[in-house]
């Protein structure tokens, strides 16, 4: 028998959420909740993350996959022999079509996010989209404003906002207790996946951008990236890209497809702490280092009176819940998708970290040009 987790009870909505753990190892939950209709699912796209999201919505106590398509017999056929249940369909159509589907997950290449997630909304479903949205502003402007007029759940699938990890982080920053923000970097490399549809910038920047701005709590105002086409011309497979936030805060992320090492790195550095958050350490995944440089008396106006202070002081690594992330952002998504709530990673957030990567691309076409990030307006 898995081991039970009370989680929590709302007497408003009288219901009981609890966890119950499934693999210890591994940190996968599954989410229930009382007194609430089955949520039927589509799920288009079985390539990486189709099964994933089929997986977790078969798990989940009030969810049900309906259908699922993919334009890969092999897919489907394998699907099919894991969840025997589970009706496919070879064309998406089907899907976004069915009347007993209720909400759409769109887990298939970047450059057909759009018309599904513009078709799946004018059918009258709730939509979780992988990231990117979509790959221009404007598209994604267009499917903010859909899913406003009609009504629909839009939800972007940036996972990296409901892992435990970056939670704890945006906690300590929140509190005060790291001082100034003076800079963030992150790392994301690995020798594959390569894609055939976007480059490195489009695949892997997604995360990091949308980190930065939940933890920062705003978007950058301009972007300067780099990149280099190594395997494939007009592609990049390695991109260093710099944000350049209000008050002087900076951003750094590095991508690449080529890199034997693989990092999943995001490190915040302040005036009183150094936090670094760690993906693939399932011991130590954050970890807070007691140093930092400020200088006091910068207020005082007279120079003669400022001291640099360095902090040189102790290093621990808070306690992290081992949830799995994609769980949370599902377990999130029916919520929403229920209760008729605007999602964490809405579509206004999945515009905006569009926005960024558009001007991102713009600046890697002009060789590293500082290029501005438009004012998105709702």
């Amino acid at each position: 028998m898995p081991n039970r987790v009370f989680f929590g009870y709302n007497i408003a909505k009288d219901f009981v959420i609890e966890i119950i753990r499934i693999d210890q190892s591994y940190g996968t939950y599954f989410f229930m909740k009382g007194n609430r209709d089955i949520i039927n699912v589509g799920i288009i796209g079985l390539g990486y993350w189709g099964p994933h999201y089929v997986r977790i919505f078969s798990q989940m106590h009030h969810t049900r996959v309906e259908l699922c398509s993919d334009i890969n017999t092999e897919r489907l056929e394998h699907i099919k022999n894991l969840f025997p249940g589970i009706q496919v369909a070879a064309n998406v159509n089907e899907v976004i079509n069915c009347d007993a589907v209720d909400a759409v997950v769109i887990a298939t290449p970047a450059t057909s996010h759009y018309p599904l997630a513009r078709e799946a909304l004018e059918s009258g479903k709730d939509v979780l989209v992988e990231k990117p949205m979509v790959i221009d502003t404007a598209s994604g402007a267009e499917l903010v404003s859909m899913a406003k007029s009609h009504k629909r759940v839009l939800m972007v699938g940036h996972t990296f906002l409901f892992n435990p990890g970056i939670i704890r982080m945006k906690e300590v920053l929140d509190s005060g207790e790291a001082g100034e923000i003076y800079y963030l970097h992150s790392t994301r490399t690995n020798l594959g996946r390569i894609r055939e549809d976007v480059n490195a910038l489009w695949d892997l920047a997604p995360h990091d951008v949308s980190i930065f701005s939940y933890l920062l709590g705003t978007m950058p105002e301009a972007v300067c990236a780099n990149g280099a086409c190594f395997l494939k011309e007009g592609r990049e497979d390695v991109v260093f890209l710099t944000l350049y936030y209000p008050h002087g805060k900076i951003g750094n992320v590095h991508v690449s497809w080529i890199d034997s090492n693989k990092v999943r790195k995001v490190v915040v550095i302040g005036s009183r702490q150094r936090i670094s958050f760690d993906d693939l350490d399932p011991l130590e995944r954050v970890k807070i280092f007691e140093k930092g440089a400020e200088i006091k008396g910068r207020s005082e106006g007279d120079f003669g009176k400022f001291q640099l202070l360095l902090r040189d002081g102790d290093i621990y690594s808070p306690k992290v819940e081992p949830i799995e992330p994609l769980m949370a952002m599902c377990s999130h998504f029916v919520d929403c998708v229920s209760e008729r709530n605007n999602p964490k990673t809405d579509g206004k957030h999945g515009l905006e970290v569009v926005a960024v990567l558009d001007a991102a691309q713009k600046s890697l076409s002009q060789n590293g040009k500082r290029v501005e990030v438009p004012s998105l307006s709702f």
